[in-house]
């Protein structure tokens, strides 16, 4: 048997090869333990089975040692510093190469085939097996939009569902691992995750669903990365792995490429997008809370000028979006002259809606319109498409994706999942789907939707969630006047530094992200009242900053509604109150749109110990002094 085997540039993360039977192999071991299974590699061409009788060739390693920064990002800086091997395998007269990088925070492998001409691949034979230490794991069903859950999956259940990219497993107590692609185009397509009643903890890649015939192109064919993100719930919130795996930018001038808010209308009034004078309304909002964008979308063709649209926001210091269906931009020159004209009214970026395919045809049209907005120096949030998969560092002007089911559903428009994002469903996201890419999630519902969650929360969104643009989802007479709105017109929507304070799918986060000297912190909770205990290390040593906080408001709850020491203790005479009650109160008290707002000093070593309610939250901006 041959074998190989490359480590993280830190040394605990260790990427071993082998052959078995003419079968090539991967695992990750990560401090001495696999947080992977020996997995097959391999893919089946129309003229050879590539994933079986293959005998070994040669060797080569490498390294990679790299830093680049985004225009818009979680980061200031990323780091790609890999270590390296390219396995090259022959079966009869065709070449298989396996290239393989290992990090400290993850590992990826792709297949390349050389040579020349057409191509036809059948499928592909790589997979993910847990190892049998796994813990638990946390998967959304794959739908051709990415809007759903992401659900913990019994073991003995992997098998009855395909599973869409990213999953994320326990592997070790502590120790996890999200299972991504990344460089995905439209030479191959995106893929997702399957396995079987005989062996439910392998995954195997699989094609697009809806991609009925073999994946075609030319050679060389290279498939997309198959990642294993590795460590810690903060390594694999604050990692730019799949960036890394990408190809570097395609803009010369990056200087549009400009993250933010968005004042949108849509979402709470579906029909205004058509009425001019509301508009007008929604921009002046935009105007009054400092945020660069406002975004017409789906309904303005035949009822907005959107030339004089345009004159309106520049008056008022305002850029606009624009939304299009992706069925109007499939044809080349089609897409290419609406960029030109809506660019030359002074437009600034494009949503581009209902892709719902990974199918390689679907996958190349982003290319195209990744390509064509870059030259008209457009931005682009794809809706209704794929999720992520880093091609952000090729593409820094694609903002954001939905791929997401967030603020939208609130609206109870879809009979398939009338209950909307939860709390929950909020706790999860950040090291699933946020992992990956940024999301258009829409955030900040207070009124003008239900949406289980305290006020608090709805504004924690906006730093535990990542989006490079903010679509936020409230009316203006909503926000102008909440206790919130200092923090929502200040909250950036791109940062220089990501830290995960703590976290728990499901449970809990609190994030901290910081855009220069200023901190943000935003912490969320789902089912169960909690206690965050905030520790301030993260601030700089020696300056004292100053800090508001707005938290859920528990002053009108009962001491038995709230985590242990958060209120005081119950008195004699709420005791005899309850007891003269003919029928205790059967839910919790809690206003869910009060929030307490304070201010106060802080300096690095201090600690906070803030209280949240049932699926509370709270936001808290640090200003140095």
């Amino acid at each position: 048997m041959n074998e190989f085997r490359i480590t993280s540039p830190d040394g605990k993360l260790e990427l071993l090869l082998s052959l078995q039977n003419g079968t090539p192999f991967y695992q990750v071991i990560l401090a001495g333990k696999p947080v992977l299974n020996p997995s097959p590699l391999g893919i089946c061409m129309a003229e050879v089975d590539l994933s079986r009788g293959l005998t070994h060739e040669s060797i080569a390693y490498d390294a990679i040692d790299e830093t680049y920064s985004l225009p818009a990002f979680k980061k200031a800086v990323c780091k790609n510093q890999a270590s390296i091997v390219l396995w090259t395998l022959q079966k009869e007269d065709k070449t298989l190469q396996i290239e393989g990088r290992a990090y400290n925070d993850g590992a990826a492998l792709r297949l390349v085939l050389p040579g020349e001409g057409e191509a036809e691949i059948i499928s592909e034979a790589t997979g993910y097996a847990l190892p049998d230490s796994a813990i638990r794991v946390y998967a959304q069903k794959l739908i051709f939009s990415y809007e759903d859950h992401y659900n913990p999956v019994p073991f003995s259940e992997l098998h009855q569902n395909p599973f869409a990219f990213p999953v994320l497993t326990e592997a070790l107590p502590g120790v996890f691992t999200l299972y991504a692609e990344a460089g995905v185009f439209g030479n191959y397509g995106g893929s997702h995750l399957r396995s079987t009643k005989e062996n439910k903890r392998l995954f195997t890649i699989q094609k697009a669903p809806d991609k009925l015939d073999n994946i075609h192109g030319k050679y060389p064919v290279t498939t997309p990365w198959r990642v294993i993100m590795a460590g810690s719930l903060g390594d694999i919130v604050e990692s730019n792995l799949l960036e890394n795996l990408n190809p570097p930018s395609i803009l010369k001038d990056a200087s549009f490429v400009k993250g933010g808010v968005c004042a949108w209308n849509w979402m709470v009034e579906n029909d205004s997008t058509k009425d001019i004078d509301r508009i007008h309304d929604f921009v002046n909002y935009a105007a009054e809370m400092g945020w660069p964008y406002y975004l017409a979308d789906g309904g303005w063709p035949g009822h907005i000028d959107i030339p004089e649209l345009v004159k309106y926001c520049e008056e008022r210091k305002i850029k606009v979006w624009l939304w299009e269906h992706s069925a109007q931009m499939r044809d080349y020159q089609t897409a290419y002259d609406k960029m030109k004209l809506w660019s030359s009214w002074g437009v600034v970026g494009l949503k581009i809606d209902f892709f719902e395919s990974d199918g390689q045809e679907r996958v190349a049209q982003y290319d195209m319109l990744a390509e064509l907005a870059a030259e008209f120096k457009l931005m682009l949030n794809f809706h209704g498409a794929t999720k992520p998969a880093g091609e952000i560092r090729t593409w820094p002007h694609v903002m954001t994706r939905e791929a997401v089911m967030g603020g939208e559903y609130l609206q109870n428009f879809s009979t398939f999942l009338p209950m909307g994002p939860d709390a929950a469903h909020n706790c999860t996201l950040p090291f699933t789907r946020c992992a990956v890419g940024p999301a258009d999630y829409t955030p900040v519902t207070f009124e003008t939707y239900l949406t289980g969650t305290t006020d608090a929360h709805q504004t924690a969104l906006t730093v535990v969630g990542t989006s490079y643009i903010q679509n936020f989802s409230e009316k203006p007479e909503v926000v102008l006047k909440h206790p919130c709105k200092p923090f929502l017109m200040e909250v950036p929507a791109c940062f220089d530094e990501t830290k995960l304070l703590e976290g728990e799918p499901a449970s809990h986060v609190t994030m901290a992200r910081r855009y220069g000297k200023d901190w943000y912190v935003g912490a969320i909770c789902a089912r169960l009242p909690r206690n965050v205990e905030l520790s301030f290390d993260f601030l700089e040593d020696g300056v004292t900053y100053e800090a508001d906080l707005y938290c859920d408001d528990l002053s009108d709850e009962l001491p038995f509604d709230a985590a242990v020491g958060a209120l005081p203790a119950p008195t004699q005479e709420m005791v005899d109150m309850l007891t003269e009650c003919t029928q205790r109160p059967a839910s919790h008290l809690h206003d869910m749109h009060k929030v307490k707002v304070e201010h106060f000093t802080v300096k690095k070593g201090d600690e906070k110990m803030i209280p949240l309610s049932v699926n509370g939250g709270f936001a808290l901006a640090i200003h140095a002094k």
